[in-house]
């Protein structure tokens, strides 16, 4: 696996370090700004995660909403 260092950009599709490796690095040692930069690349991803899977649920749903719609306004009720 290809992995980059904390303060290197890897871009978009770049393979990162999970915070959970670099914290098991860092035992007993200080928190330093690498750390907080890894914490919040992470937290970013997971957010960015989450919104795209609420958009497309919600996408979903309103697609289901309007084909159910329109098969009931179809059959005359």
């Amino acid at each position: 696996m290809n992995e980059t260092k904390c303060g290197e950009s890897a871009g978009p599709i770049g393979v990162r370090k999970w915070i959970g490796d670099v914290s098991a690095e860092r035992v007993g040692q200080l928190w330093r700004a690498e750390d907080h930069e890894v914490l919040l690349r992470t937290m970013r991803a997971a957010d960015e995660l989450t919104l795209a899977l609420v958009a497309l649920a919600r996408r979903e749903s309103l697609e289901t909403c309007v084909n159910e719609k329109e098969r009931t306004d179809g059959d005359g009720a």
